[in-house]
């Protein structure tokens, strides 16, 4: 009977340090469409190493880079299905999925880098990120990678120099309406199938961050960037609900925070990789025009202001442009 006893207690209290399932270790795999060297890759790995640290390891962070995990359609579809645990994406590709982020995608929006920031660490931002949880994707925290600039085989300065252009566009519907409104023919391609793209021909032009441009060699098959600066390439750390609303709220507030101090670092990589990757491209061939007819963009661009304004609220897009 003792020995009986004895196993009995024994089970009992291996029952009673039985570690919950929420405090046992776990890996999040977390995927992004840009190269290791990128502005996203080094957000992605200091994110995880945050994560790490605090949670005393039970969450681990495996980060997927170059859209090992599919393209940012494939991912953040995955994140809502919980196929996918966490993506780094762009607010661009966001936006068909989250209708309250596409104001973000209305071109000459911002007036620089603070200003952005400004808003998307503030209020307005933190009122884009609540409308994600309806339509079943949760949003940590808002990053940028720079401004979105233009390249092609040849300058494009005016509206002239648009007319007819394969642009290639994500598939947003307000990136592809103001294009048109510019007089080009904006064609969606999938950014891992773009350089190849360019080389062929199925498109003329392209128009991407300056560390994109360097980090994925756009200079060795497009000759002139024009710094238009007409949007600003915010970015997203996007969790499945599915895995986060499992979590304790302790936990919840880790990855919020880790997401924040990352966020950080891909502005500051941006922003480095910007100012030494203008010498870059010029080294590697690229002329690069700092002016353009902006007056002339906007012009053309009014019916499409127009038709955003209804869609988006007048209102919204003033409190954004207006705001300091």
């Amino acid at each position: 009977m003792k020995v009986f006893a004895f196993a009995a207690a024994l089970l009992g209290a291996a029952l009673a340090f039985k570690p919950n399932p929420s405090q046992a270790q776990q890996t999040l795999r977390l995927g992004h469409n840009i190269s290791a060297t990128s502005p996203y890759h080094l957000a992605a790995e200091q994110f995880g190493r945050l994560v790490a640290e605090r949670s005393g390891n039970r969450i681990r962070i495996q980060v997927f880079p170059a859209g090992a995990l599919g393209n940012e359609r494939d991912m953040i579809e995955g994140a809502q299905l919980g196929t996918i645990d966490m993506v780094v994406t762009s607010s661009a590709a966001a936006g068909p999925f989250v209708p309250a982020l596409r104001i973000l995608d209305v071109p000459f929006m911002f007036r620089d880098p603070t200003h952005a920031r400004a808003v998307l660490d503030g209020a307005i931002g933190q009122e884009l990120l609540a409308a994600m949880p309806a339509r079943n994707l949760v949003g940590l925290a808002w990053g940028d990678i720079g401004f979105r600039h233009m390249t092609a085989n040849k300058p494009l300065r005016t509206t002239d120099d648009m007319r007819g252009l394969k642009l290639r566009s994500q598939n947003n519907p307000i990136h592809l309406a103001a294009y048109r409104a510019l007089g080009a023919q904006p064609t969606v391609v999938g950014f891992n199938e773009l350089y190849a793209a360019l080389q062929t021909g199925v498109v003329d032009a392209n128009e991407q961050p300056i560390s994109i441009h360097v980090a994925s060699r756009f200079f060795e098959v497009q000759k002139h960037l024009t710094l238009t600066g007409h949007l600003v390439a915010s970015a997203l750390f996007v969790i499945s609900p599915s895995v986060f609303n499992r979590l304790p709220a302790a936990d919840q507030e880790i990855l919020r925070v880790a997401a924040r101090e990352a966020s950080a670092t891909m502005r500051k990589a941006a922003d480095d990789q910007d100012a030494a990757g203008l010498a870059t491209l010029r080294e590697r061939g690229m002329t690069i025009a700092d002016s353009f007819d902006r007056d002339g963009f906007l012009k053309a661009l009014e019916p499409a202001f127009a038709e955003f304004g209804r869609e988006l609220g007048e209102a919204n897009i003033r409190r954004i442009r207006e705001a300091r």
